[in-house]
Parts: structure tokens; sequence; C-alpha cells
């Protein structure tokens, strides 16, 4: 009976230590990511870029940008790319009324995907310009990508079925 006992204990321990430090771990990984997207931040607020943040995020692809999307003291929205330290990028902005919207972009790349799950859509830069990033799961559990045009919405890219 005592050696029950002390099996349970070590069983419960040894499981307890592992959901602890996998969400100490979890916690500590997240944290470069959240310091960079508050820097984007207080970039563009301090620059006076934007005076409201509505949402940032990072976009990576052959270049890290940290997307900063919000409204201009004058009321326009606009998205800013800031990119990482480590390149030589400029800093692009958009207005949001110049290109199609997230909804739009979500509505073209998944017009024909019916029990598919939408992941995430992101604003980012590639070579080409601003794009929406869609990525979505589909029906038979395989990750899709669709790249579309900020400016028109036209398909640029299409990784499929991974």
């Amino acid at each position: 009976m005592v050696l029950k006992r002390w099996l349970l204990f070590i069983v419960i321990f040894a499981i307890s230590l592992t959901v602890i430090l996998s969400l100490l771990i979890y916690f500590q990984a997240k944290i470069p990511f959240k310091e960079a997207n508050e820097n984007a931040e207080a970039y563009v607020t301090k620059n006076n870029l934007l005076s409201q943040v509505d949402d940032s995020y990072v976009y990576n692809s052959t270049s890290t940008f940290y997307t900063v999307i919000g409204k201009t003291a004058k009321g326009e929205e606009k998205a800013f790319f800031i990119p990482d330290k480590k390149t030589d990028d400029a800093i692009m902005e958009v207005k949001l009324q110049d290109g199609i919207s997230k909804e739009k972009a979500i509505e073209l790349a998944m017009a024909n995907e019916k029990n598919s799950k939408l992941l995430h859509a992101k604003l980012g830069v590639e070579e080409i310009g601003p794009v929406w990033e869609v990525t979505y799961v589909n029906e038979k559990d395989n990750l899709n990508y669709v790249y579309l045009l900020f400016d028109n919405g036209d398909w640029w890219k299409r990784i499929s079925n991974l």
C-alpha cells in the first residue's frame, strides 16, 4: 500500500513538473516577440505616425517586418511595415482604403474552400510589395497559404497541402 502511494506521488509530481516547465518555456519564448511588437507600436506612436494602434504582429518572409495597423490623427486607417533591426529596408506604409480589406482577402482566398478552418490573415511585405497572407487548414487537414496582392486582390502565390 505504501509503495502504491509513493508511485502515485512520483507520477503526479513528474506530470506537474513537466506541465510547469512547459508553461515556463512557452511564456519565456514569447517574450522577444511581445517586446518587438511593443517596440514597433511605440515607434509609430512616438513618431506621430499613428495616434491609435489597433493591431500589430510579426510578418516573416525573406525579411522580417513588424506590421502595425491603426489610425492617424486625421482618422485615416494605415498600416506601417517596420523592418527588423537587422535589415536596411525602409519603413513602408499603406492606406488601408487603397487596397482590399482583410475580410475581402479572406473571402477571395477561401472562396472554393468548404469546411476549411481559417488560421490567420496577415498584411505583410513581400518582394512585390504589400500582400495579404491567408493561412488555413482545408478539409483534409492540410495547411495552405494564399498570398493576395493588397492593391487589387489578385493571387500572387499559393502554397497548398502541406
